[in-house]
């Protein structure tokens, strides 16, 4: 196991990484280019005040990380009730609260609130599910009036992009509407910095030093070399060069556009930045009573957002004296960053008073303050270029990207914390994630040539193309009948859906599942994503009746047991096992005795992984089985594709070989059927503007069709040969790997049956092969229901 780590960048998650990994014995040492720690999340004195880049709120409806947080930084907390208000108005004088909730609604004028209702009432679920743009589905979500006032001109403000040119996974993916007036994080455990938020990252700083942990302050990184995939050295701006080992891992949390230029490959993804005003007052509280921050979406001030710190955490300041915050959204070429800051700061001043909170006069001192990569730009097909830009770090050695600038996704503090405790985890090998032994390829008994339905698969065929319809379909009965209807067009020999009850797939409780922020529906995590689209059984009977109407081969990937049954009894004539149930045995062996044949993908697996899997189908007694070659990344970067590792699974198995394909465009499908691939799996959509996970990657109607045609063409791309997890992969085996979980709250002492245990994802416990195995032990210690059983468990 590695044991030394040089993180770049000393934000939130750089800290805690270092923080954990120093508490499993590694040497870290941690380089900053600023002289303070804490990044985003920094504190820095200015006159009589501490100030921050903006409001940051500590907040999390965990118990697990909320205890942790009250245990490490208990005094350094002020706990309260945040509240803010969303200004509109030609004379700024209209304040609505902010999130939305009925009472708020109750208190608007008769003729508006009865608008607000009835478009309410009138809402089409289907015009949400065939949104393509930001504005479409926030008129289909909210109506349009309620759009025209919260979900128009702000959304503008932040992205610099009119809502109709924005794409519709922009929008928050659902809205709450609460039933009182409540403070911004209801029902979470929310608190601020004592001493700003830079407080608290400075004690992480402290345990980091009292560890034998390294805080290189003002080191700024310049180049990062590297030879053949391997790192060399990191060279800083103060003329200091770092000679990398081979064993080193490199963690950088610097956003991913400077990762990538440092390596010597540009990437043309974009932030959107924030100016930061501070403007200091003399007079105790300046905002309305019983609020910390207001929103403005008017184009009369450039300014998005007002904080008032001081009311959140009165030890910042002296007690006659406050200070606003105010905040400008940029991009790289505004005219903002053209404008001398003094003649910035004194019109954003004039703008403050103009919209009444605080005259000019009462102004003592002010300030300005630049973070240039904040929002990550999600531009309209922006996930190739990121797929590239990751495969150009990730294909160095034992380099990291990682944290909101690493991941290009913005995240607050709490998802922030989560991701470096996972990857802590990851590289102290807690799961044997990375450290299952590589088996030497067995030739196994299985048939060379499968029959799907009424069409034979193997080398002496032409390439069998499936439309993997999977979740594309919205959750829309009518958008999947649509679905199976143009892959019949377009000549397809198959068409395939995901089959799965909505509570089995992913648990609600930890990893990805607390990536995503909760408090007003920005964002949903994978647990809610995969109830929202999932499709109910009797849904899926007519889906399949209507598929064989048309005459086309119709099957699905089952997530469960129950699925498993309840595709038996349509009389499905083939299934798909996905690359994250590759290592769940048991479902694999429940598959393999229905005797059907079988399509089993390979993402985020090792060979010796696979071959467990194949020797589960041969055991159970069914000889037709077909592998997929993929790469699990979501897109996948065509140049870590490695399509020879196709001929590998060949030889290894003497059965058909395909490919998964997660790439944009038909440039690797078509290369994989050169080289031999018997399957094409690739996505399929309506419309890859629509809303959800997979859209954007898949084909449409044209582009399948396109695909029909080229199986009989020959172009020549060449690959790696060699099988193995790619490095982006591992965020994957995170978020959707299979393991034991507890069924139910177990208490120590209990003995294990088999209805105490579950099988779901994501990783963080027992691989599912060794149920068995721990079937009769006793229970060491308590284990909350859908949480993962570990070894230290029982």
């Amino acid at each position: 196991m590695h044991n030394k780590a040089i993180i770049l960048g000393a934000g939130p998650t750089g800290l805690v990484l270092a923080w954990k990994l120093l508490e499993n014995g590694w040497s870290v040492d941690l380089y900053e280019k600023n002289q303070r720690v804490g990044g985003m999340c920094q504190t820095w004195p200015w006159g009589e005040f501490l100030v921050d880049v903006g409001p940051h709120i500590f907040h999390t409806p965990e118990s697990t990380l909320a205890d942790f947080w009250e245990k490490e930084f208990g005094d350094l907390f002020v706990k309260g009730e945040f509240r803010c208000k969303n200004v509109q108005g030609e004379r700024f004088d209209q304040l609505y609260d902010y999130p939305i909730s009925w009472e708020g609604i109750s208190h608007f004028a008769p003729e508006l609130k009865k608008r607000i209702i009835r478009e309410l009432e009138q809402r089409n679920p289907e015009e949400k599910q065939r949104a393509t743009t930001y504005r479409e589905y926030m008129n289909a979500e909210v109506g349009p009036t309620l759009r025209e006032m919260f979900f128009e001109r702000y959304p503008q403000k932040i992205w610099g992009i009119p809502t109709d040119r924005m794409s519709a996974i922009w929008a928050p993916k659902r809205i709450e509407f609460r039933q009182k007036i409540t403070p911004f994080y209801h029902k979470q455990w929310n608190a601020v910095g004592k001493y700003g938020t830079g407080c608290i990252f400075e004690r992480i700083r402290e345990k980091i030093v009292q560890l034998g942990g390294r805080c290189h302050l003002q080191h700024d990184v310049q180049a990062i070399g590297h030879q053949d995939n391997q790192l060399q050295t990191i060279q800083f701006a103060n003329g200091q060069s770092l000679a990398m080992a081979a064993d080193d891992v490199v963690v950088s949390t610097l956003p991913i556009t400077l990762t990538a230029q440092l390596l010597g490959q540009p990437s043309a993804l974009r932030y959107r930045g924030i100016c930061s005003l501070f403007f200091a007052y003399n007079t105790p509280a300046i905002l309305p009573e019983g609020c910390h921050w207001l929103y403005y979406d008017s184009p009369k001030v450039l300014f998005n957002r007002i904080t008032e710190a001081k009311k959140m955490a009165p030890e910042i300041g002296p007690a006659d004296k406050t200070y606003l915050t105010a905040e400008i959204c940029y991009g790289d070429a505004d005219p903002l960053l053209d404008t001398p800051p003094q003649a910035l700061l004194a019109q954003v001043a004039e703008q403050i008073e103009m919209t009444g909170l605080a005259p000019r006069a009462l102004l003592f001192d002010q300030a300005i303050h630049w973070e240039p990569h904040v929002y990550p730009l999600q531009e309209v097909g922006f996930q190739e270029e990121l797929a590239r830009t990751r495969a150009s770090i990730s294909k160095i050695r034992g380099l990291f990207s990682t944290g909101a600038g690493g991941d290009f996704y913005y995240a607050d503090a709490q998802v922030l914390f989560h991701k470096a405790f996972d990857l802590a985890d990851t590289l102290c090998q807690k799961e044997s994630t990375l450290a299952q032994v590589l088996r030497k390829p067995p030739r196994v008994t299985l048939n060379k040539t499968v029959t799907l339905a009424h069409t034979a698969v193997g080398d002496a065929q032409r390439a069998y193309i499936i439309a993997e319809a999977g979740l594309n379909h919205n959750g829309s009965l009518a958008m999947a009948k649509q679905l199976v209807e143009q892959a019949k067009e377009a000549g397809c020999d198959a068409v395939k859906f995901q089959t799965y009850t909505p509570h089995s797939r992913i648990s609600s409780k930890v990893k990805t599942s607390r990536y995503a922020e909760q408090i007003i529906g920005l964002e949903e995590s994978a647990f809610e994503m995969f109830a929202r689209l999932s499709m109910p059984f009797s849904a899926q009977k007519e889906l399949f009746a209507h598929a064989r109407a048309l005459g086309i081969e119709i099957f699905s990937t089952p997530f469960d047991f129950a699925s498993v049954d309840f595709l038996e009894s349509l009389g499905v004539a083939l299934y798909k096992i996905a690359s994250m149930d590759l290592v769940n045995l048991p479902l694999i062996e429940a598959v393999a005795r229905t005797g059907k044949p079988m399509i089993l993908s390979t993402g985020m697996s090792t060979l010796g992984q696979i071959e467990e899997a194949v020797e589960t189908v041969a055991n159970a007694g069914n000889a037709n089985l077909i592998l997929l070659h993929c790469n699990s990344a979501y897109p996948s970067a065509p140049g870590e594709m490695n399509l020879r590792v196709i001929q590998t699974l060949k030889e290894s198995f003497q059965i058909p070989v395909g490919l998964s394909d997660h790439t944009f465009g038909l440039f690797t499908a078509h290369t994989a059927i050169v080289l031999g691939a018997n399957v094409i799996e690739r996505h399929f959509t309506l419309d890859r503007m629509l809303e959800g996970p997979d859209h954007i990657l898949s084909s449409e109607p044209w582009e399948m069709k396109e695909l029909v045609k080229i199986s009989h063409m020959v172009p020549a791309i060449l690959g790696s040969p060699v099988k193995r997890i790619q490095p982006t992969e591992y965020d994957t085996i995170n978020a959707q790997r299979k393991c034991l979980y507890a069924a139910r709250d177990l208490q120590a002492g209990e003995i294990l049956t088999r209805d105490m245990v579950t099988i779901k994802g994501p990783g963080g416990g027992l691989l599912p092969r060794y149920l068995e195995v721990i079937l009769g032990r006793t229970v060491r210690q308590n284990i909350e229901a859908d949480y993962p059983i570990t070894w230290s468990d029982i």
